[in-house]
């Protein structure tokens, strides 16, 4: 099943694969003691799924539905098939779910329609002038796009690094000629230092984040958001620094 140019919806093997490992867990490897069969069932579609996700065995949308599907059918969650049907959509009726699906269109709006690049020319274009200039342009760029970029990789691989290469190359700094340390070098390790940081000052800036303050929430942890702030103040001390120490690493 092919859908746009050479792109292959599904892959026979990765889904024989994938397959495999689910039946192998379910039926052939003992129940540890101790464990709930229907919970190492649940384990047994968990790992394939993964597996399948991993192979890319077909789109992870579809991935995602068959899931969803074979855990209302099996059962595995609850014997009444109108519970395991409710057990199956439980995670639809969580808003943090619904918050990284919404950043993660908006996101995907900044790599189409390139405002995310622009926005980092056009920090460059007011503080540009130097090297640490445009370090400071990268740090700050990261910074504003993390709140909307619910993937560090997204943002730091697809929307930060072209903009890297692009100004490394037109500086004739490149790996394969050897001149990598005249703008190239400092730069990605300014790219590499501040996504991470900026990761951690904001809830949305990465996919995990919603998800770890809901479960800190369900253990009883409480209100988070002053830990969060926390983070915010020491981070945005530290990432307007991250530019200056890379410069003198570089």
């Amino acid at each position: 099943m092919k859908t746009r140019g050479n792109y292959t919806g599904f892959k026979a093997l990765p889904t024989l694969i994938s397959l495999f490992i689910t039946l192998l867990i379910w039926f052939v490897i003992p129940v540890p003691n101790g464990v709930d069969p229907d919970a190492w069932h649940l384990l047994a579609m968990f790992v394939g799924v993964i597996a399948a996700i991993i192979g890319k065995a077909m789109p992870i949308g579809a991935i995602a539905i068959i899931a969803i599907t074979l855990v209302a059918i099996t059962g595995v969650t609850n014997t009444n098939p109108s519970g395991a049907i409710q057990d199956a959509l439980s995670s639809f009726a969580n808003p943090l779910i619904w918050l990284i699906g919404i950043s993660i269109m908006i996101s995907k709006g900044l790599q189409k329609t390139g405002l995310g690049a622009r926005l980092g020319y056009l920090f460059i274009a007011v503080w540009g002038k130097k090297t640490i200039g445009i370090g400071y342009s990268m740090v700050l760029s990261e910074l504003i796009l993390a709140p909307v970029t619910p993937s560090n990789t997204a943002r730091g691989g697809g929307i930060i690094h072209p903009i890297v290469l692009a100004i490394s190359t037109s500086y004739d700094s490149d790996p394969a000629k050897g001149t990598e340390g005249r703008m190239g070098k400092y730069l990605s390790l300014v790219n590499y230092q501040a996504n991470p940081i900026t990761s951690a000052m904001f809830i949305t800036a990465t996919a995990p984040n919603p998800l770890v303050v809901d479960l800190l929430e369900y253990l009883g942890t409480g209100n988070v958001t002053a830990g969060f702030d926390c983070i915010n103040y020491y981070a945005f001390d530290y990432v307007f620094d991250v530019s200056t120490r890379s410069q003198r690493n570089a």
